[in-house]
């Protein structure tokens, strides 16, 4: 999508705030990440811990730095993510904020579907807190500023088909098509002049989650460090979702891609290499 359009002739919108949302069978990850698993009360996350978990199962693609420079990133179509930047594409936060440290969490044990980026769920409680401190103390931003919060994702409307055919419109609308292309296929005619390729949005699993909720959150935050704006200054909350019912929609059947394949492949190269 191109930068946001104006927003309908009325002031800009502050991102709206609440509190955090656990999703269903992530307790133990949020637990583990808001220091309240058992014996972690009142305890920092060690860092040395965290390096060592780092180094053992990250620094292979992202670089004993966290530079994006890992020893297994010339397999990737997509470099794997400068962790020093600080930027996150993501998130649960506003455009342009941190992730907290839930939305690490959840990229670290769930992945990053359709890319290199595959499900690190072997990690204990004590482990994923420590790497996540690790990870926050490569880049200066998690400490430049106050702790991020929440985008708030507006009250679902009923998913009728109404709502669909309202989406389609709205897609028209928010200039999707620009970088999108008529049938959401990545293929618009912006696309060729982008420093990153739009995404095919019928090809599932999608990167931020497939739900309309996940959607929605994704049109709420922007994709940071990508032509994908936050679109909570333009569109009004029922046609976010409208919107997000139409996208949900055109998903087809869930696909391996060859940067999945190739994060998999380097998981057991390098746990033959450390036997």
């Amino acid at each position: 999508m191109p930068s946001a359009p104006g927003a309908r002739g009325r002031s800009a919108r502050r991102p709206r705030v609440a509190p955090l949302s656990v999703r269903p069978g992530a307790l133990a990850l949020v637990a583990a990440v808001l220091g309240l698993a058992a014996g972690a009360a009142g305890q920092s996350p060690d860092l040395a811990v965290g390096e060592r978990v780092f180094r053992d199962n990250c620094a292979v693609c992202h670089g004993a730095a966290g530079d994006g420079q890992g020893m297994a990133a010339h397999h990737f179509k997509y470099q794997p993510r400068d962790l020093t930047k600080g930027r996150f594409k993501f998130r649960s936060t506003a455009s342009g904020q941190i992730p907290t440290d839930a939305d690490l969490a959840r990229t670290i044990v769930q992945g990053i579907p359709s890319t290199g980026m595959v499900p690190q769920n072997h990690l204990s409680e004590a482990e994923l807190q420590a790497v996540i401190a690790f990870v926050k103390s490569l880049s200066p931003r998690f400490a430049a500023g106050p702790p991020p919060k929440l985008v708030a994702i507006p009250a679902a409307p009923p998913p009728t088909a109404e709502a669909v055919a309202r989406g389609a419109s709205v897609y028209v609308k928010g200039q999707c098509v620009e970088c999108h292309g008529k049938e959401a296929r990545g293929d618009g005619p912006s696309a060729k002049d982008l420093s990153i390729k739009p995404s095919d949005l019928t090809r599932r699993p999608l990167k931020s989650g497939s739900t309309a909720r996940d959607i929605v959150r994704t049109l709420l935050t922007g994709l940071d460090g990508t032509p994908m704006p936050s679109y909570y200054q333009v569109l009004e909350d029922d046609e976010l979702w409208d919107l997000a019912y139409w996208l949900a929609a055109r998903g087809g059947a869930p696909e391996t891609t060859d940067d999945e394949r190739a994060g998999w492949h380097v998981v057991q190269m390098h746990q033959r290499r450390s036997r």
